[in-house]
């Protein structure tokens, strides 16, 4: 998995710029403007050095598990197969969560993440598959969506229309959890021996990173917190009983911040001096503290 530099650079090549008419990129790249995560770019036609997301997931065990175990070392200096897990699960979330949370957010659109519709870019175009072999970026193959019908794009051909928000909320969960992150998962599990209770609780805390980051530049944060209920308190889905998400007010301020239910592990890396700030190991009166500094800019 990319490190986020080297993704942003990647992404900055491929880019939407080819296709910036096309209305689910033109969504993204104005959501872009929150952050480089809130947009996927569109894997070329005919581009060298990309791989299906699916086959890697399923159908690769021995590479993903050496994917892990070298992004691990990489990105948290740790061999620990339940730590590199949650280090590369980390590192994917970023690139699938934030578009998609941030579209149906603020353009009321999905785009389809489903992992028969991803592919992952290597570091060379022969390189795919091979030992040593790293990812530098996430792309969608077709820039596929789903819309409600008062959406002015609702009859692109690339769009599937749902009824109404429930109905596109529907969409979401089956594009983003049935057909992406519980096949990731369970992949990471099965090859790599991944805590499956860490990666849970490390979904979950990806969507609430995108809450927090709207929450910041949200014009109706009222209505943020009800789609964040929405999301976190949906007993059929894979964020239920793993965090709560609150609105937090320090000095006339206020953010949206999580309560994790679980643990991500870094504080088991070698580079880790503390613990996250939402961390379940902090009491509630230290987690309070780290907030506070957070809004205060100290932290």
């Amino acid at each position: 998995m990319a490190d986020a530099k080297a993704d942003r650079k990647h992404n900055d090549g491929v880019g939407l710029g080819h296709n910036v008419m096309h209305p689910l990129a033109e969504g993204m790249a104005s959501a872009q403007e929150l952050g480089s995560y809130f947009a996927l770019p569109q894997r070329r036609p005919g581009n060298p050095g990309w791989s299906d997301a699916r086959n890697l997931f399923q159908n690769d065990d021995r590479l993903l598990y050496e994917l892990v175990m070298a992004y691990g070392q990489r990105a948290w200096d740790s061999s620990n197969r339940h730590v590199a897990g949650s280090a590369f699960l980390i590192a994917y979330l970023s690139r699938v969560v934030f578009p998609v949370v941030g579209q149906f957010v603020l353009a009321r659109r999905v785009p389809d993440v489903s992992l028969d519709n991803l592919s992952f870019h290597w570091n060379g175009p022969a390189l795919a598959g091979r030992a040593g072999s790293t990812i530098d970026a996430t792309g969608l193959d077709r820039l596929a969506f789903a819309a409600l019908p008062s959406d002015p794009a609702a009859g692109h051909p690339d769009a599937v229309v749902a009824a109404d928000t429930d109905a596109l909320y529907v969409q979401l969960k089956e594009w983003l959890f049935r057909e992406n992150l519980d096949i990731v998962v369970a992949g990471l599990r099965r090859a790599a021996g991944a805590s499956l209770k860490v990666s849970r609780n490390s979904v979950a805390f990806a969507f609430s990173q995108v809450f927090n980051r709207l929450y910041a530049t949200t014009a109706n944060p009222g209505e943020l917190v009800r789609i964040a209920d929405v999301f976190f308190s949906d007993p059929d889905s894979t964020l239920h009983g793993q965090l709560t998400m609150e609105e937090f007010q320090h000095r006339g301020r206020k953010g949206f911040f999580a309560r994790r239910a679980g643990c991500c592990l870094w504080w088991r890396s070698p580079r880790s001096n503390d613990y996250c700030s939402s961390c379940i190991l902090l009491s509630r009166e230290h987690q309070d503290r780290r907030f506070r500094e957070i809004m205060s800019g100290r932290r």
